[in-house]
């Protein structure tokens, strides 16, 4: 048997803890360290909590799970590239086309490595039964998409992070609206053109 993947965890909030609870399901895998800014009493006591995602990097993990707010997830998903490290980094993976570039020039500098973003949508069974349909050509070509994508919880709570410009940085469109986009790719292909207006309330 080979030896299981060897895990670390770059933010243990809520999306932390999802991905430590699916890293324990496996046989496969193992968890090694996380770190956290203000790390949690209990639920990571499986895995060394070590004082920034640099230490998690030089842990002798082969792979990671970025799992902070947005602002962070560009420079701590280049960070582990460099280091040869395999990625898998919550969405979005960049707040501007600038921080997509730079995540996309260390991908190409580490071609042996994979970097997956968190687009879990995809993998809904509505989801998957909506796309054979769509490829089986049953009821012609897509014409024209709309979404629409609400958040009941998790958003509205006073000092969460996803309401800081300066930590989250596009309101609700980047934060969750991302899904929408991605299956609109996923259904439909890439777009030719964008025009967009937009606006928070």
């Amino acid at each position: 048997m080979n030896e299981p993947l060897k895990i670390g965890i770059i933010g243990l909030g809520k999306m932390g803890g999802i991905r430590a609870a699916t890293v324990r399901q496996h046989d496969d895998t193992v968890l090694i360290s996380g770190t956290d800014p203000n790390p949690p009493k209990k639920g990571f006591n499986d895995m060394k909590i070590l004082p920034d995602y640099r230490a998690v990097i030089e842990s002798g993990v082969d792979a990671v799970f970025v799992c902070t707010p947005n602002r962070f997830i560009p420079e701590v998903v280049i960070a582990a590239l460099d280091a040869g490290k395999h990625v898998f980094c919550e969405k979005p993976p960049g707040r501007n086309m600038a921080d997509i570039e730079r995540i996309m020039a260390a991908e190409k500098r580490n071609p042996g490595l994979v970097l997956k973003v968190g687009f879990n949508h995809r993998y809904h069974y509505g989801i998957m039964e909506a796309k054979k349909i769509v490829d089986s050509g049953k009821y012609g070509k897509i014409l024209w998409m709309r979404g629409v994508y609400g958040k009941a919880e998790g958003s509205g709570k006073p000092g969460e992070w996803r309401n800081s410009p300066a930590l989250a940085g596009g309101g609700i469109l980047f934060d969750q609206g991302i899904h929408m986009l991605d299956l609109f790719r996923h259904f439909n292909g890439e777009f030719n053109e964008i025009k967009s207006m937009c606006t928070t309330a």
